[in-house]
């Protein structure tokens, strides 16, 4: 599924995941539950395209289930489903031929990597280091990986789509103002917390 213009079952919803996110999901819709059996099946793909407040987006999240977590009596199904690309839609069909549910071709997006540079590590640094109140020294690594960068300065769906479409250097600049914002947060809270126990 790695090519250009694959056409492929789509399942809109308010969810938009980067590349290494999970998340799970309840199915209850026939033609949903028809789309999930038949890439459970198959072992392949399906994607996500963000539905916002009123319209449709063109991007999207390329998904594969890692694992059925609970089959109802009714046919209802929770999964896990893990992002592996994003996409854009060139082309949605509302009902795909002798299938329930939606279609499309999409284009892969690639390189949404990026590279975090020195003043956003320090930054992430330091506001995991007040979160966790301990030394990190021997984990940072890890918790400085991209994804985990990521995961840390929790992005809305929104600003996802947005952090997606800038430039490495953008990229940067934009969590490294979301986590100097958190770290302002955090150390106040940690003062009213302090001033909590001293009183």
């Amino acid at each position: 599924m790695k090519d250009q213009d694959n056409s492929i079952g789509l399942f809109p919803l308010r969810v938009f995941l980067l590349p290494g996110e999970q998340t799970t999901l309840h199915i209850y819709e026939p033609r949903y539950l028809q789309l999930i059996n038949e890439c459970h099946k198959s072992d392949s793909y399906f994607g996500i395209p963000f539905q916002g407040k009123t319209t449709l987006s063109e991007f999207g999240s390329l998904v594969k289930i890692v694992q059925v977590l609970k089959n109802y009596e009714n046919g209802e199904l929770d999964i896990l489903v893990e992002c592996d690309q994003n996409f854009k839609i060139n082309q949605f069909e509302a009902k795909k031929e002798n299938k329930l549910y939606p279609s499309g071709t999409i284009s892969l997006i690639k390189d949404v990597a990026f590279i975090p540079e020195k003043a956003l590590l320090n930054q992430v640094s330091m506001y995991l280091q007040l979160l966790l109140d301990k030394d990190i020294t021997s984990e940072l690594s890890e918790l400085l990986s991209e994804k985990n960068i990521i995961k840390v300065v929790n992005l809305s769906d929104d600003e996802k789509i947005k952090f997606l479409r800038y430039s490495n250097e953008r990229k940067n600049e934009f969590l490294l103002r979301k986590i100097k914002f958190m770290l302002i947060l955090l150390k106040q809270e940690k003062k009213v917390e302090q001033n909590f126990y001293l009183n």
